[in-house]
């Protein structure tokens, strides 16, 4: 403990450090909400910075007692936690806004709580409130309500294998997209963005023909407005599309184009997409030794990202069968027990969906 003068010499020493934090936390409560939300988002590298606004703005909003901005206030502390943090402030952001008929609340609310469920694999509960985003968005703002039209269709697709179901939706979404100024920055990218979900759909259900249809489609218009990311996942998309029509030299020229494209972008996803096609086209060219060489490489992007879906799974199996041909048990076991350890983790989630 320290000598009472010594004490009281640095509690002199810190009061003016105490007051001027107080002061500084006063002043920002007198900015207005449109500010603090703007030094929020300049700040985005600096959490401990964006903290001290959003708690100014939510301090301000409980001051005002006005509703929509405390819905805002806790949205905004959202954006700085993940997982149940994040979804215990969305959902104080739901509550405030239920009765506002705001423009964007409480749709946004409910968009990021139903991607932070989903990122818990909780796909049911995450397209319940996907759907809850729609029917708020569909009150006030159309363009919206079809964004959250397409992520409910995505997660049906991708997530819980309903690729029919959101074939339906894509449709929907397609039809409204068409008619707005596709070419524009406002409608670009969600345009093209549903013309490529529509050929994944269709290869999905192996219609080839149909996928060939949406790839062009979104490669000329991904081509016009020099979207380079976007124009390269529909070449990657035609060449796993020549796959399935048994077209495998076809199918290497377009994956090769695309993957360098897609690893400057850094797209993991789809990185692992071009090794998995790359490799069943080398199976079908009976290229063993590149065809393993890929699904090597689609194991090793799933240890980087954790992520992978049933549709690249089949490499596993192939790889098993390659070392056992090769007696070449150590590889063997290792691939055997990767593939059960992965089949495990896909059947869990499916039943926490």
């Amino acid at each position: 403990m320290f000598p009472y003068s010594t004490s009281k010499a640095l509690l002199l020493f810190l009061f003016p450090l105490i007051l001027l934090g107080q002061v500084q936390k006063k002043d920002l409560v007198q900015l207005p909400y449109d500010e603090l939300k703007e030094l929020f988002i300049k700040n985005d590298k600096n959490q401990k910075k964006q903290l001290e606004y959003a708690n100014a703005f939510l301090v301000k909003a409980k001051s005002d007692n006005s509703p929509i901005y405390k819905a805002r206030g806790f949205y905004l502390l959202s954006l700085l936690y993940k997982g149940d943090k994040a979804i215990d402030y969305l959902d104080n952001a739901i509550r405030f806004s239920k009765t506002t008929n705001d423009l964007k609340f409480p749709a946004y609310a409910y968009f990021r709580k139903a991607y932070e469920l989903q990122e818990q694999s909780r796909y049911r509960e995450a397209i319940d409130n996907f759907i809850l985003a729609e029917k708020s968005a569909r009150l006030n703002n159309t363009d919206f309500y079809f964004n959250y039209k397409f992520a409910i269709a995505v997660l049906r697709s991708e997530e819980l294998g309903e690729v029919e179901d959101a074939l339906v939706l894509y449709n929907e979404c397609y039809d409204y997209y068409k008619d707005k100024e596709v070419r524009s920055p406002e409608y670009s990218f969600a345009y093209q963005a549903v013309i490529f979900a529509l050929a994944d759909a269709h290869m999905a259900l192996k219609q080839a023909d149909s996928t060939t249809y949406y790839n062009k489609l979104g490669y000329r218009e991904s081509k016009f407005t020099g979207a380079i990311d976007l124009n390269a996942l529909f070449v990657l998309n035609e060449g796993a599309n020549q796959v399935l029509k048994k077209n495998y030299k076809g199918a290497l020229d377009s994956i090769d184009k695309a993957l360098p494209i897609l690893i400057s972008f850094n797209d993991k996803g789809n990185i692992l997409a071009s090794y998995y096609y790359l490799g069943k086209a080398n199976d079908g060219l009976k290229n063993n030794t590149k065809a393993v060489k890929n699904f090597v490489k689609v194991d090793s992007m799933y240890n980087e990202t954790g992520r992978i879906t049933p549709e690249f799974m089949s490499g596993y199996p192939y790889l098993i069968s390659y070392y056992k041909e090769k007696d070449d048990k150590k590889n063997q076991l290792k691939y055997i027990t990767k593939y059960m350890g992965t089949l495990i983790n896909i059947y869990k989630k499916t039943i926490r969906s």
